[in-house]
């Protein structure tokens, strides 16, 4: 960047070398009466030895300035008088015969590619003519320079102007994009304030430069030309906005309240001084001109008091703050070193953005940094709060597992108790029949306890292991009807919770109970297993099989049938000759 800076800077120099100065070979007259050509011709022009001219803000006063143009060469020639502000409104050209051709900013002809006023001429060899030209500018700084150019060096020069200009846009439109992108990844306002100040400040050189009047419509140029107040104001106003959220000045009381009192005096200014019965374009940069300088001290002070990403917006701004100051002495009239450099504020802004744009990045990092940490804080309070957690859920848990454990016992143990009483009283019943009964009722409550029991043995598991339930219940069952002895053949292989276990055992045990009391069997099958979400149980034995009469009689088998229908929602199939078969099918 630095070397195509250098470049422009040699080829300007070049270029300003093959120019003629017409200003100190002229003859000025400062009119502000609005005089005409004709009677301009009377009045009496004072010889000046000015390279350049700037009255600053003056729109009552025109200038007027006569001169020759000659042609020492043998051969004919195109020269350009070129005035040298895009920026002035009027600029009128009367020949030897008080031709008029108007030029300037609110005159810009379709075909002119150029961004100054210019005239162009056509000299015989050896031959000069005479010319007056008016200058009048109402709403920016009344300077400027004339120039002899040669036609085609004019091109040259103006195309080395307008490459500049967009080399500088350029730039700084990618710095802009970057900012945007980052504001969206971030969401930090001071990037979106940093990409509004710098449209403003673009928008305001581009037509500082000339490069908006050459190219917008004529419309779009007299508007503009009348919102120099409004656009320096709201400039400066999103320059603030941006300084106070990327310093953090909230921080500091007495650096945002001159901050906010600098946008309530830009908004005032904006309202009083931009009307055509009162514009004072001088008090708006003023302000700017004060506004520049607290900036810097803002930045720095806050940097002192520990913001160090502050440097690099101090670096930043001291750049810029060399454009702004000459282009304000310049604007008030003071001193003219933008005519020497019109680029210089574009040129100090992509030295600002890249300044900040480091800034930007090492605000990132530094985020990061903090993420970082907060993560790592958070990540260890998680583990410290996981292990807490995991401790008192372990007590916990073990404190309900000894509870369960405590009260599958006592209910087994009561159980037992009952059953205990059953056997005393039944030992004392001398009829077999009822001493059957007291019997069945036994089984009953043993298949009960039998679930506590397994559950209280195996470390309270959710679910009942059916394969060591059932075949606990065959053992209680057989002994209950020695010496009748049947082959039993058990396939099981599921586990299931303790509700649906008891109502299974007390199928069951009625089940294989008549197997062994009226069936005459010598093998008895049982099968429990699932398929998806469905539990099928099949029981069958070899033995006699029973009547209709007595299947509607018996309590056990009434029990069993109100089990599966009401309890598991099941359906239960019934096999009664050639030995009985139960097909027994339920959901859970």
């Amino acid at each position: 960047m630095l070397k195509l800076l250098t470049l422009y800077s040699l080829l300007i120099a070049s270029l300003c070398a093959m120019e003629i100065n017409l200003l100190p070979q002229s003859s000025i007259y400062l009119d502000y009466n609005q005089s005409s050509i004709t009677s301009i011709e009377s009045k009496t022009f004072s010889e000046t030895s000015l390279t350049h001219i700037n009255y600053g803000f003056n729109k009552e006063l025109t200038i007027w300035l006569s001169f020759d143009i000659k042609n020492k060469s043998d051969k004919n020639k195109k020269f350009v008088i070129e005035v040298n502000n895009p920026l002035l409104e009027e600029v009128i050209f009367y020949d030897e015969n008080r031709t008029k051709t108007s030029r300037g900013m609110l005159h810009v002809e379709p075909s002119q590619h150029h961004i100054n006023p210019a005239l162009h001429v056509e000299l015989n060899a050896h031959s000069s003519t005479h010319y007056y030209v008016s200058i009048k500018n109402k709403t920016t700084a009344l300077q400027f320079s004339l120039l002899q150019v040669e036609e085609k060096n004019l091109i040259h020069d103006d195309i080395i102007k307008q490459f500049s200009i967009i080399l500088f846009i350029g730039l700084i439109s990618a710095f802009l994009l970057y900012s945007l992108t980052l504001y969206f990844y971030t969401k930090d306002i001071s990037y979106l304030y940093y990409v509004f100040y710098i449209s403003t400040l673009v928008f305001q050189q581009l037509t500082y430069v000339g490069f908006l009047p050459l190219y917008m419509s004529k419309e779009f140029t007299q508007i503009d030309a009348q919102l120099v107040v409004p656009k320096v104001a709201f400039m400066i106003i999103t320059a603030i906005l941006f300084a106070r959220s990327f310093l953090k000045t909230k921080q500091f009381l007495y650096l945002d309240r001159i901050y906010k009192a600098f946008i309530y005096a830009l908004l005032a200014q904006i309202v009083l001084f931009s009307t055509p019965s009162l514009y004072l374009p001088q008090i708006t940069i003023l302000t700017g001109l004060l506004f520049i300088f607290f900036n810097l001290y803002a930045g720095i002070y806050v940097y002192k008091k520990g913001n160090t990403q502050a440097r690099f917006f101090i670096a930043g701004w001291s750049i810029l703050i060399i454009g702004y100051f000459f282009s304000i002495i310049d604007a008030l009239g003071i001193y003219s070193i933008m005519y020497y450099f019109p680029q210089l504020i574009l040129f100090s802004t992509v030295f600002e953005a890249l300044f900040l744009l480091l800034a930007f990045v090492d605000k990132i990092n530094l985020l990061q940094e903090q993420k970082d940490r907060l993560d790592n804080k958070l990540l260890s309070e998680l583990q410290l709060r996981n292990s807490i957690i995991k401790k008192e859920v372990t007590a916990q848990t073990d404190a309900i597992t000894l509870l369960y454990k405590e009260l599958h016992h006592r209910v087994k143990n009561n159980l037992q108790i009952i059953l205990s009483i059953i056997r005393m009283q039944a030992d004392k019943i001398e009829e077999p029949q009822n001493r059957e009964e007291f019997i069945k009722l036994e089984n009953r409550i043993n298949a009960i306890a039998k679930t506590h029991e397994l559950l209280y043995q195996n470390e309270l598991q959710e679910d009942v292991d059916m394969n060591e339930y059932i075949q606990s219940l065959l053992n209680d069952i057989e002994t209950s009807y020695a010496p009748h002895h049947i082959d039993i053949s058990l396939t099981c292989r599921l586990s299931i919770a303790l509700k649906e276990a008891v109502y299974i055992g007390l199928i069951l045990n009625e089940l294989i109970s008549n197997a062994f009391k009226h069936s005459k069997c010598t093998t008895l099958r049982i099968i429990f297993r699932k398929e998806k979400s469905t539990f099928y149980l099949h029981v069958e034995d070899n033995g006699v099989g029973y009547k209709t009469s007595i299947k509607a009689k018996t309590l056990g088998l009434k029990l069993v049938n109100t089990l599966v229908t009401s309890q598991l929602n099941g359906t239960i199939n019934t096999k009664i000759d050639q030995g009985l078969a139960y097909d027994i099918r339920f959901s859970l």
